[in-house]
């Protein structure tokens, strides 16, 4: 039998919307719009609690208690690195079976069972919608469209021509 990274709902739920979180912090934060930093701020925590979670639901369904392991530590502590750091996590749940499983499992079954790792659709779907809703909150911010002082007040309206947007409109009407 084939070693599973997540057994329970939540657990597979968590890691893999975790997963998923971790990904779009990191892939966001690349980019060069200027309402980046806050939605990694607000992304990148929230994908490491959806990661913990799921381990914390893991280790405990397999006979560990977490709070009095190492195991749930290294975990907590492996969930900050950027870029490995789901991959360490899952990597670990793989290898952390249940008491009886520990000396069969190697490693070489991670990458099977990461393609094996599936979530609801629905908590998948609308945890996509939320972080695109997030996404385009947090850039449109700063966007200066949205702000009041870049709008003309005296008739609640933008310009329509250039000769009206233009400071000195009646000196090209005059040479014309």
């Amino acid at each position: 039998m084939m070693p599973e990274i997540a057994y329970t709902k939540i657990g597979r739920n968590a890691l893999f919307s975790g997963l998923i979180s971790h990904l779009a912090a990191l892939l966001v934060a690349m980019l060069s719009s200027s309402g980046t930093d806050y939605f990694f701020s607000i992304v990148f925590p929230f994908s490491c609690v959806l990661l913990v979670v799921g381990a914390f639901s893991e280790l405990k369904n397999r006979g560990y208690s977490p709070f009095k392991d190492w195991r749930f530590y290294l975990i907590a502590a492996v969930t900050v690195f950027p870029l490995l750091g789901p991959f360490i996590i899952l990597g670990l749940l793989c290898r952390f079976q249940k008491s009886g499983q520990e000396n069969r499992v190697g490693m070489s079954g991670l990458f099977p069972a990461l393609f094996r790792l599936k979530a609801n659709v629905l908590i998948v779907f609308l945890l996509i919608v939320i972080l695109l809703i997030l996404f385009v909150f947090t850039n449109s911010q700063d966007d200066p469209y949205y702000k009041k002082r870049y709008r003309n007040h005296q008739n609640k309206n933008l310009q329509q021509s250039v000769l009206d947007a233009a400071p000195c409109g009646n000196i090209i009407e005059t040479v014309k």
